[in-house]
Parts: structure tokens; sequence; C-alpha cells
């Protein structure tokens, strides 16, 4: 047979490998979401918004993308949804996406964004699970990748994030620091506690530290406390800076009569952590926290 021939029916066989090759790789109608078709993804919930923006993905759009929360960064590239508690369904029905995510604290909603699009409901914080705070962001990261159609997504984040928790650890001492009291000041005789449910107490955990709060809480990891409840408390007190104050939590404390006479208080030796996280956020929350925590304790002050 000519060489010339024996070249053509060569080239012949590659050119049909090639175009099988790429029809093989075409997306299969019916499918769930691929994880490279992410822009029709509306998100309701700021712990999805987070979780997702995480992932390396921009949902088409979302509510409070400027929220004062660094873990939201990437969200003003999204469409402006307005607020939680009023969004614009007629803005969202216009982008027409595919996927709507919202929190079972919105299912009011879910008839109506129904008409839009498809309705996930997620939150990493239950009445009915049983699981720790930690087990509950894990398994809300690992919902949210199979609601859009990418379970390795979220174990790459999941892997990520454990990974940045164990460099964290090591940074710090953890068996020389005592147990840590973790509020937010709501005025000048109250403070919103936080314990073993909440986000805070996953993230102690990860870094080997303690919560100093044993008493009781809701789903949420919290509870509203008087002042003077804390009296026989011991170990070391952490302050939430609030997003909304008009002034610095630490100027609030300084003024407040009442706290300086607290036992924990009189040591002089607490913790002012910023608002870069959102207290009740997901597992990117839950990092940005240990990251302001471990900066704070290593810090001369700390």
């Amino acid at each position: 047979m000519p060489r010339i021939c024996i070249a053509r029916i060569f080239l012949f066989r590659c050119m049909v490998t090639m175009i099988l090759t790429a029809c093989l790789a075409l997306p299969t109608p019916g499918l769930a979401i691929t994880p490279r078709d992410f822009t029709s993804i509306a998100s309701l919930d700021y712990r999805c918004t987070e979780t997702l923006l995480s992932m390396g993905i921009v949902p088409s759009a979302v509510i409070d993308p400027d929220a004062p929360y660094s873990t939201l960064e990437g969200a003003t590239q999204a469409i402006n949804l307005g607020t939680i508690i009023q969004p614009n369904l007629e803005l969202l029905d216009q982008v027409s996406p595919e996927l709507v995510l919202i929190s079972p604290e919105f299912t009011h909603m879910a008839p109506r964004l129904s008409g839009i699009a498809k309705v996930k409901s997620l939150a990493p914080y239950s009445p009915e699970s049983e699981a720790n705070s930690w087990q509950r962001m894990i398994s809300f990261t690992r919902r949210v990748g199979e609601a859009i159609g990418s379970t390795a997504l979220a174990e790459d984040m999941i892997n990520e994030t454990e990974s940045h928790f164990q460099s964290l650890r090591s940074r710090i001492a953890a068996d020389q620091i005592p147990p840590l009291l973790i509020v937010r000041l709501m005025d000048h005789k109250h403070a919103r506690i936080f314990g073993n449910n909440s986000m805070f107490q996953g993230s102690l955990d990860q870094l080997g530290l303690s919560n100093a709060w044993q008493g009781s809480e809701n789903h949420f990891g919290i509870k509203m406390v008087s002042i003077d409840s804390l009296v026989g408390i011991s170990g070391r007190l952490v302050i939430l800076e609030s997003p909304y104050a008009d002034n610095p939590n630490r100027q609030q404390f300084a003024v407040s009569g009442m706290w300086e006479y607290l036992p924990i208080a009189k040591r002089d030796d607490v913790i002012f952590l910023p608002t870069t996280f959102n207290h009740f956020g997901a597992l990117p929350s839950a990092l940005g926290f240990a990251d302001a925590l471990v900066e704070a304790l290593e810090s001369p002050a700390g």
C-alpha cells in the first residue's frame, strides 16, 4: 500500500478518535449542575454564600453582599438582591437562576421562590441535630456541594480548612491557655454568650482550646445573660466586636462600671476580636475567627 494512503488512514483514525473523545466529554442533559456551570445559582443565605465563595464560586445573585464580613469578599461581583428581610424577588426572577439556596428560617418564601427556580434549604444549625458544631459545619459544606452538583469542590474546601486549622494549632501552646469565655456585649448589663453548639466551639475544638461557658444555650449555641451571672466563671474573656456598633466594644467596655468588677475581667488580659467573620457562619467564618484568635494570642499583649 502506498505510503500516502497509510498516512491518510492514520490521520482519519486520529480524527475519529478526537471526535469521539469530545462527544464523551459533553455534559449529559438532565444531570445535576456540572462543576463548571455555576452561573445559575442564587443564594439567599449568608452561610451558603460564604461557602460557595470559598469554593471559588461566585453566585449569580446574593443577599447582603455588602455585609461587614471579610468572608463575603467577592460577593460584590454578584447581583445584589437586597436584604433577607425583603429580597428583591422581581430582580431574582429576571436573573432566572436554576437553583436558589435558602435557610430553614425562611422556608415561608419557598412557595414564591419555587415559581422562579428549584429551591434548596440548608443550614449548619439544627435543633434536631445531635452532632457537634464542627461536624454540623462539615455536613453543611458537603450538602452545599451536593446541591450544586460538585462534591469534589466541597471536599477540597473541607481538606483545605482542616489543614489551615492544623497549621494554626501548631502555632499556640493550647495547654497553657485557660478556657475562653466568648461574648458579644449587647449593652452595659447584658451579653450574648457562645456555648457548645456555636460555631466558635467548633473552632476551639480544632485548636485544642476549651470553652469557659458550660451553661444552657439554644441550638444556635447562644445564651443571653446578665453580667452578674458571669461572676463565678474563671478563664479568659474574648469580646467580639459588633459589626453594627457606632463605637468599638472596647470603648463600651471601658465605660461600663459593672464589667470592671468581674474577676474574669480584672486580670486585664481581655481579647477583643474585630468584625471579620459572621458569628453564626459556616466553615469560612469559623476559620476567620480562628485566624483572628490565634493572631491575638500570639501578640505581645496576648
